[in-house]
């Protein structure tokens, strides 16, 4: 499954295509105990639409924290939460 979502950041849209595995290397990363930075990073840049990646690495550079916000965003577009209850 593949997913396009796009963020608007500031007046500027961004495509991003998310997989299954994208997102699952994401959460494992960050699960593993690995910098949340860096693992919001690899999950932005690997998942941000190769057309707009030079104008989102600007972004990045001049914006630092921003690939927590992106990336929390992005998982939350991609895997909403659901609503789980258990029948006793």
């Amino acid at each position: 499954m593949k997913k396009t979502i796009i963020l608007t950041i500031g007046a500027v849209d961004f495509p991003f295509q998310v997989t299954v595995q994208d997102h699952s290397d994401f959460i494992d990363a960050a699960a593993r105990g690995a910098s949340m930075t860096a693992s919001a990073h690899n999950f932005v840049m690997r998942t941000i639409d190769d057309k707009s990646k030079e104008d989102f690495k600007k972004l990045l550079a001049s914006s630092p924290g921003a690939e927590i916000q992106i990336a929390s965003n992005l998982k939350a577009e991609f895997s909403p939460v659901l609503e789980i209850s258990i029948k006793k």
